[in-house]
């Protein structure tokens, strides 16, 4: 095994019989390669910080996106994109409708145009869900919300897609401010 690894290749056969036994350890010789694979260090913090709840890390559970605050009717989406208000911003579109009544509903819309391929249209889904989702706690009752993705939102990272929402969200009156500072968050929402 030794001389089949030496021939076919440019290293030394202690190099050779090196790297079989760091195989069999499970440990990688190769420490650039196993560099390559580390995820990269966030620096700094994210654009929704200031809306997460103290203590928010122990109560994950309470922050779930359910079923009962999906937009799913075709009657109710077009209810929304008809008689709702329209908020722009170059990466999203956001369509606000105010009803009676308590909680809150969405739904997203990422067509081909934003993406091609399904995979990439999923994902900026799963964004948009997400950057709903931390901020749900602190949004008002009472209202219908239908977002559509614009062509831009297919080279924006997560970051970008979350400060566009909250934007869209403080222009629309829809996100409460925290502790009643509504200045310190217009001011995080631009």
């Amino acid at each position: 095994m030794d001389g089949k690894i030496a021939a076919g290749t440019n290293i030394s056969p202690e190099k050779a019989k090196a790297q079989e036994n760091s195989r069999l350890l499970g440990t990688d010789v190769n420490e650039s390669r196993a560099k390559c694979h580390q995820a990269p260090k966030v620096e700094g913090t994210m654009a929704f910080d200031c809306l997460m709840p103290a203590g928010s890390a122990e109560r994950k559970r309470d922050n779930r996106f359910p079923k009962s605050e999906r937009l799913r009717r075709q009657k109710d989406i077009e209810a929304c994109l008809r008689e709702g208000k329209r908020y722009r911003h170059p990466l999203m579109t956001l369509y606000v409708l105010w009803r009676e009544g308590s909680g809150r509903r969405i739904a997203f819309s990422v067509g081909r145009k934003v993406a091609k391929r399904a995979t990439r249209r999923n994902k900026i889904k799963r964004w948009l869900r997400e950057a709903y989702r931390i901020k749900r706690w602190a949004m008002r009752e009472g209202v219908d919300l239908f977002v559509v993705a614009q062509p831009e939102c297919a080279v924006a990272n997560f970051q970008a897609i979350d400060a566009a929402l909250t934007d869209l969200l403080v222009r629309a009156k829809v996100l409460q401010p925290p502790n009643g500072d509504e200045q310190a968050l217009e001011a995080r929402g631009k």
